[in-house]
This record gives C-alpha cells, structure tokens and sequence, in this order.
C-alpha cells in the first residue's frame, strides 16, 4: 500500500503538461501550424526555447499523425450513426430516420 502511494506521488511529480493543444487555452496561447498539412495547433511561451528543430519536426509528426486518427474515428462514428438511422427507417417506415440520415 505504501509502495502505491509513494508511486502515485512521484508520477504526479514527474508528470509533464503536454507540449501542445489543439486549443487556446490559458497555458497554450502561441499559435502555430504543422509543416506539412497545415494543422493548427498551440504552444506554451517557451515552446521554441524548450524544443529543438528535430524535436519540434517529430512533435509535427506525432501531431499530424493524431489529428489524422481524430478524423478517422469520427468518420467512422459518423458512419455508424447513417447506417442506424437507415435501420430504423427501414424497421419502422419512419421518413423522418431517413431524412436525419441523408442529411
């Protein structure tokens, strides 16, 4: 029990704000965007001071790589949401899943 305790502790010590957010917040008010696509995100006041180039590079990557993966999921989600809205038209007749479905 203690060992837990102690853990917990030190992970809540050693734990690190993320380097960047997709949204201006209070912590994260520097915009800026990635290299490749494009996709705004923001940083801390020191960012460039903390990061490397090479670091800043892998970290547009990484961001890249999770904004990609946000789409697909609500893609996805959203596909899912059509094809019920199509079941219930077709369970019930109700034009109106229909409707919701196609819109």
């Amino acid at each position: 029990l203690l060992l837990l305790i102690l853990m917990s502790v030190l992970n809540s010590v050693f734990h690190e704000d993320p380097a960047w957010s997709y949204s201006r917040n209070g912590q994260y008010k520097v915009e800026r965007s990635t290299s490749w696509n494009s996709i705004r995100y923001y940083v801390k006041g020191d960012f460039t001071e903390k990061y490397s180039s090479q670091k800043i590079v892998h970290l547009e990557y990484e961001i890249e790589k999770d904004y990609k993966q946000d789409l697909q999921i609500k893609c996805i989600n959203n596909q899912r949401r059509k094809e019920q809205l199509m079941y219930q038209y077709r369970v019930t007749g109700n034009t109106r899943y229909r409707d919701y479905a196609e819109a």
